[in-house]
């Protein structure tokens, strides 16, 4: 069997996602005898924990399709201390006296069900102009960042502990929980800034389903053949098209030709065996434009 696909690694707190992604590397290298490719979906912040979706192999040409997907987060907040990164990983910049009712404070956090602009923060991996934020950040430079709308389907409370709160937020890609919990803070009167961030889930993929990195790390080829979620399986949030024979050579060489499909768009392209061939586009006068051919 290829290694092609998705695995769901539940990182441990302080490593860097990249780090992660090398551990990972290195153990497939020393079972399979093979350099083989591996990305992930979208990075955790060095002191948080959590889901990541790691892509293997040919999987690692399929990373933008991933990335738009719903996030879960855990994430608990201390009010009345502002960092400069937004979390416990930064030096305090601000300390306000704190007082504030349980209920007052539960009528702020669940304010933050909304979709609004959202800034990130300074120390961030956002491009500006070439260089990351967090780079200008550690230089003294103040990045000018540019809000973007995300959406707060909804967030619960876990528990309040005084200063310290736990909630639960599931949101769209590319929110910051350290904003949302600094702007928690904010409309509190003191700031805030977080002292935990677990990530539970991206899109359908769960915490529950994923493997421990020290647990992994110990696997055999033939548990983490087990444990590869298929590059098809993974990509359920997109539509499918199964070619006839004949057509699923033409999409392998590139060519173009018309299909008859539901719906138009960007679509995961199947053959009669249920093998995934790639990704292609059905435009407008139903003409399937191969996007990425799996070869």
């Amino acid at each position: 069997m290829n290694m092609d696909g998705i695995l769901l690694i539940d990182k441990p707190v302080n490593i860097t996602s990249n780090y992660l992604v090398q551990k990972i590397k290195k153990h497939l290298k020393k079972i399979t005898g093979k350099d083989i490719k591996v990305g992930h979906t979208g990075t955790l912040d060095y002191f948080a924990s959590g889901l990541m979706v790691i892509t293997v192999g040919k999987a690692t040409r399929l990373t933008e399709y991933f990335q738009g997907l719903d996030k879960e987060y855990i994430a608990t907040g201390e009010l009345g201390k502002t960092t400069d990164t937004y979390d416990r990983e930064g030096k305090v910049i601000e300390e306000k006296e704190c007082s504030i009712t349980e209920e007052k404070l539960k009528e702020i956090i669940l304010s933050f069900k909304k979709t609004y602009p959202q800034i990130p923060p300074p120390y961030s991996a956002k491009r500006i102009g070439g260089k990351r934020a967090y780079q200008l950040a550690k230089k003294g430079v103040k990045p000018q960042l540019k809000p973007k709308i995300v959406t707060i389907y909804s967030i619960d409370i876990i528990d309040i502990n005084l200063p310290f709160f736990t909630v639960k937020i599931h949101c769209s890609s590319g929110t910051y929980i350290r904003t949302v919990i600094k702007e928690i803070g904010d409309k509190v009167g003191c700031g805030a800034y977080v002292v935990e961030l677990r990530r539970t889930k991206v899109g359908r993929f769960s915490i529950e389903e994923a493997v421990r990195l020290e647990d992994f790390l110990q696997m055999t080829k033939e548990d983490i053949e087990n444990k590869l979620i298929s590059m098809k399986d993974a990509l359920y949030f997109l539509p499918e098209i199964v070619l006839d024979y004949g057509f699923d050579e033409r999409f392998m060489k590139g060519q173009r030709f018309k299909v008859r499909a539901e719906q138009k768009g960007i679509v995961k392209v199947i053959d009669r065996e249920g093998k995934l061939l790639g990704i292609g586009n059905i435009k407008e006068d139903m003409i399937l434009q191969p996007v990425k051919v799996l070869v």
